[in-house]
């Protein structure tokens, strides 16, 4: 269930990559916001969750939803110069910077081993992405910012909003996506085709799904197996990339998506033995009552 749903998720990404190259990507992640209240909204009426959700953290939820926001709108505008192997070798850089931030902000002790692990993931990121390559793109470098940004919505709920409900965050994380995008909209608004229209809709579904199928998944197994599942993304891009965008994976992208897929997995590891959970419970929904390990 988890696999599908981070599969999902990349076919939204792809439907996104699509798009940008033709509207403004507020209003891709406006309309995509919006759709993906569907799916999250019969969820929550089914499970009779809307008590939960009367009272919530303002201020909290609007910094973690404007971080996504940033996160996204770096993802989409990069996608549109980056194969999707390549973003998403960057992408994980997340679990990266996350270990890193913890250790910083929040005060979590990180040895060595998952220091060493981390400085072998970033060189597999460069590796993948090949800088002294006469082809390399200057987009590369913006892109870097998405896992940052993401990284730091996470750190911020986790030092100040863990009594906040994670269907709050299901909700009004899209609620303030749709208000601050639709604002936007009044300056980059662009009619849509019915057919692009048909996809960013069904691009908004689609994500809402993928966070329920990743939501009922995180809390059915343990966290040292739901955490390494992301990693099909990468996978996943790389075959929507080369079936649908032409962006054959290079020599690079196979060998340092190897190693950083190892980093993040040996970093989960090391979280396992040690009873930590920096990165597992960061890729789970967030805030969420889990299964013991």
């Amino acid at each position: 269930m988890s696999l599908l749903g981070y599969s999902i998720y990349v076919v939204m990404d792809a439907i996104g990559k699509k798009l940008i190259d033709t509207y403004h990507v507020t209003q891709i992640i406006f309309i995509n916001s919006a759709f993906s209240l569907i799916p999250i909204s019969l969820f929550m009426t089914y499970k009779n969750k809307w008590r939960e959700i009367k009272k919530f953290n303002f201020k909290i939820q609007f910094a973690r939803s404007l971080c996504a926001l940033i996160a996204m709108m770096i993802f989409f505008i990069s996608s549109h110069y980056l194969p999707l192997v390549t973003l998403y070798s960057i992408v994980f850089l997340f679990p990266l910077v996350l270990t890193i931030g913890a250790n910083l902000f929040l005060g979590e002790s990180v040895g060595w081993r998952r220091y060493s692990a981390i400085i072998i993931g970033f060189i597999g990121i460069i590796i993948s992405i090949n800088p002294f390559s006469l082809t390399f793109n200057k987009f590369i470098l913006f892109s870097f910012l998405s896992p940052i940004f993401a990284a730091i919505g996470w750190l911020i709920v986790k030092k100040y909003g863990e009594k906040e409900n994670i269907f709050s965050f299901m909700f009004y994380g899209k609620i303030f996506l749709i208000f601050i995008t639709g604002i936007s909209l009044i300056f980059f608004f662009k009619a849509e085709s019915q057919f692009d229209l048909l996809l960013n809709m069904i691009s908004g579904i689609l994500r809402g799904i993928g966070i329920l199928l990743t939501f009922i998944a995180a809390s059915k197994i343990p966290s040292y197996l739901f955490a390494p599942t992301q990693y099909i993304q990468i996978i996943i891009g790389g075959i929507i990339g080369y079936l649908y965008f032409g962006n054959i994976p290079t020599f690079n992208n196979y060998i340092g998506n190897l190693i950083v897929i190892s980093a993040g997995v040996y970093i989960i590891y090391r979280e396992f033995k040690l009873s930590k959970k920096i990165v597992s419970q960061s890729i789970r929904p967030t805030i969420l009552t889990i299964k013991k390990d």
